[in-house]
């Protein structure tokens, strides 16, 4: 783990640590505001799957209506 001591046992825990001038301890660096991530694939499949289980259920009540209708 880091801390703020030198080799030598001198203690910065302030402004003064060296830990705090380096790259990977600032805050507030703007580097991390890469662009936006693409919209996910999955509602537009989700969309499609929901049309075609309405679309099979539509068909295999169909059938049962007609099958029942047939056999009446």
């Amino acid at each position: 783990m880091t801390n703020c001591c030198d080799d030598y046992g001198n203690c910065n825990q302030g402004r003064d640590c060296p830990i705090r001038h380096s790259k990977v301890a600032r805050i507030g660096r703007k580097d991390h505001d890469k662009a936006a991530l693409p919209r996910s694939p999955w509602p537009v499949y989700m969309k499609h799957l929901a049309k075609w289980m309405l679309i099979c259920i539509a068909v295999l009540f169909a059938a049962a209506i007609i099958t029942g209708v047939v056999n009446a």
